[in-house]
């Protein structure tokens, strides 16, 4: 008689997967089909949309590609994972006739697939480019794209997370947990005026040199650890120094304190290096900036002295849609010649087909968001002009291929 045998726990190899997700959709229309370029090999993108955590977008082209395999008069599409992690999911598009719907429906339909980072998956002959003319909606081709993947296995045991960043929270303007010490207030400018001072009570905020050099490096120079002189900081309101402080110590700043003094942020974190905080106040002050003919050259020219690329973006799109309305209202004698290159640019990226991307190495006509994402990848920093960001970027690129041959 055989002895029984004990049954222990599963031995698991990396994480199982969770249960499947249902599948979600999303209609991407690609306007003016019929006019966009039809050589093999040129491509339109999509703009990126999110699904499952990771952003994807939609490569079409209309004249079909150079893969082995596309054949002559046919549409090649593929959908990319532009994120940086890897994903597996299920996919397919789906084209369907927009008013007949007894007539075929073009549909790929594929098992799971591993998406690589700004990797692509699709079918090389999706359809007949003389069929797909037939089935354009005012002139618009739309294509649905289906996608559903695993979700994460739920973990059968409580698992707690780095405790980090809590931690540093704790230390925010801990006396005892400081090195350096600032007293805030004195004269502040006047945001109506800036000729004007208004007069501040000074406060006095504790801080750990190590976090400020790692996170706000320009003030970190202005101290030494352990110096018990205390560094008076004018020109920053109290209130405005403690959201920054709190910001370095990996706090959130909420979009309503960024939007009620996002100007006094943008001065002082400029000033003391904290590039993030910067740049997330921009964020706000473009969205709820309401660009006009009146305030167009103000708002101009404060966005270029302080580096604002995505304001001074914003601003130069009004440019470009409303010249009309400008020309013979508003002098531009007194704007530095590099920002009349930025509104040629403006002007001739409107003109191109609003379904058509640059291409991956025409800077030029990038924008801000686009040209930020490839620099943070990169490793590189992020704050400066439109120019100093192509600049930066054509110089690393530079160096990788000359990196490359010597390899």
């Amino acid at each position: 008689m055989e002895a029984a045998v004990k049954v222990a726990e599963d031995v698991h190899v990396g994480a199982p997967p969770g249960p499947l997700s249902d599948w979600v959709m999303r209609k991407v229309h690609f306007h003016g089909f019929a006019g966009l370029p039809t050589a093999r090999g040129v491509s339109v993108k999509s703009p990126e949309f999110s699904c499952f955590g990771h952003q994807w977008l939609v490569v079409l082209y209309p004249g079909g590609g150079r893969l082995e395999g596309s054949k002559e008069g046919h549409v090649s599409v593929y959908l990319h994972n532009q994120s940086p992690e890897s994903i597996q999911a299920y996919f397919k598009f789906v084209l369907k006739h927009p008013t007949d719907q007894t007539k075929r429906s073009f549909e790929t339909g594929y098992a799971i697939q591993s998406f690589v980072a700004r990797e692509g998956k699709g079918r090389h002959n999706f359809a007949k480019r003389e069929t797909v003319l037939t089935y354009l909606n005012n002139g618009t081709l739309t294509l649905e794209v289906h996608l559903r993947s695993h979700k994460k296995a739920e973990s059968n045991g409580y698992v707690p997370s780095n405790p980090c960043s809590g931690n540093l929270l704790k230390g925010f303007n801990n006396e005892e947990m400081s090195d350096v010490t600032f007293e805030v207030g004195g004269e502040v400018e006047s945001a109506a005026n800036r000729r004007k001072r208004a007069k501040t009570t000074p406060t006095t905020f504790h801080a750990g040199h190590l976090i400020l050099k790692l996170n706000a490096p320009a003030l970190a120079d202005m101290c030494r650890p352990g110096n018990e002189a205390t560094v008076p900081i004018d020109g920053v309101d109290p209130e405005v120094f403690k959201m920054m402080l709190y910001f370095c110590y990996g706090g959130k700043v909420g979009k309503e304190e960024l939007a009620a003094n996002a100007k006094a942020i943008i001065e002082a974190a400029d000033r003391f290096g904290i590039v993030n905080l910067k740049l997330q106040a921009e964020a706000v002050l473009t969205e709820q900036t309401e660009v006009t003919v009146d305030n167009m050259l103000d708002n101009l020219l404060y966005a270029n002295s302080k580096n604002l690329a995505l304001f001074q973006e914003k601003i130069m799109d009004f440019v470009a849609e409303n010249g009309d309305r400008i020309v013979g209202n508003v002098s531009f004698d007194d704007v530095p010649g590099n920002l009349i290159s930025d509104i040629l640019t403006a002007v001739a990226r409107g003109k191109r087909s609003i379904s058509e991307s640059a291409p991956e190495d025409d800077l030029k006509f990038m924008r801000v968001g686009e040209l930020r994402k490839q620099l943070h990848d990169k490793g590189l920093c992020i704050d400066g002009s439109r120019d100093a960001m192509i600049a930066l970027l054509g110089e690393n690129s530079a160096s990788d291929e000359t990196g490359a041959l010597e390899t």
